[in-house]
């Protein structure tokens, strides 16, 4: 059996461990897929300061869903009872999918998940988060996240129907790996190293807060930009311009704003850089 593509159904995760954390709603009718995604990717990491980042998972109902499509992946070539055979699984449903291990996690950090020991129903909307304080040296850390996923279905051999239950591992004899994660260890006065030449937004701090937190975004030239904070039913809390600095920029957000889950964006001419903050009272 051809591996089953996982690359967007991952769940960030530790056994055993229990997230808090609430998945994004928005998502709730998307096929299978991972947010924040390799782009956006994971906001940065100060060196001994509280680290949390939230994720929110679709996981697939079938494989062919897991494949994103490509049946060349979904192929079963076996044998059974001395014949060869091929058949194609694309329809078979995702039990479940687990987390095996991830490489590459700064000390200090733990991933957690939703599920009990990061075993993940298929076809459902949930979460993780990555929680902890590092006091590793600064650097950019790659991260190699590890799954298993299962299935079952009826294999039709013509006058026999030969049921099966198997994961990835049993099928292939190894598990899927995803990469292209990276957690930036930082501090404060090492922003600019990452983003000295690039109109870029860091993670707010502290993330998450009651509402009082620094928000940081990088211009190479002194421009105005337009700062929004959004709610997640879409409505706009905060809106105003300002004046930036070439180089870091900071902004001083104090705002009564409920606890949940809100977008920022900074916008330069055209372009708009958006992440997200959380808000726990």
């Amino acid at each position: 059996m051809k591996k089953i593509l996982l690359a967007l159904t991952i769940m960030f995760g530790y056994a055993n461990a229990y997230s808090q954390c609430t998945p994004d709603t928005y998502y709730q009718d998307s096929t299978y897929g991972i947010w924040p995604d390799t782009i956006q990717n994971l906001s940065i990491c100060i060196q001994n300061v509280n680290y949390h980042e939230e994720i929110t998972i679709k996981t697939p109902s079938t494989l062919i869903e897991a494949s994103g499509g490509d049946s060349s992946f979904t192929q079963l070539d076996t044998v059974i009872l001395g014949s060869s055979y091929s058949f194609q699984l694309a329809d078979w449903p995702v039990d479940s999918m687990s987390l095996v291990t991830v490489d590459g996690l700064p000390n200090g950090l733990s991933l957690s998940c939703e599920y009990a020991n990061c075993i993940l129903p298929g076809n459902v909307l949930t979460c993780g988060s990555v929680d902890g304080t590092t006091s590793d040296p600064l650097g950019v850390y790659p991260i190699t996240i590890w799954v298993d996923v299962f299935t079952h279905g009826v294999l039709d051999l013509g006058l026999i129907q030969y049921p099966l239950s198997t994961s990835l591992f049993d099928a292939t004899g190894s598990y899927e790996s995803l990469t292209g994660y990276k957690i930036i260890v930082s501090n404060t006065s090492s922003y600019e190293m990452f983003n000295s030449n690039e109109f870029s937004l860091l993670q707010n701090i502290p993330n998450p807060s009651d509402g009082n937190t620094k928000i940081m975004f990088n211009t190479p030239n002194a421009e105005n930009v337009i700062l929004k904070v959004i709610d997640m039913f879409g409505k706009c809390i905060v809106s105003k311009e300002i004046s930036s600095v070439s180089g870091l920029n900071t902004i001083n957000l104090s705002q009564d704003l409920s606890s949940g889950i809100y977008n920022y964006s900074v916008q330069l001419n055209d372009v708009i850089i958006t992440k997200r903050m959380i808000i726990n009272k």
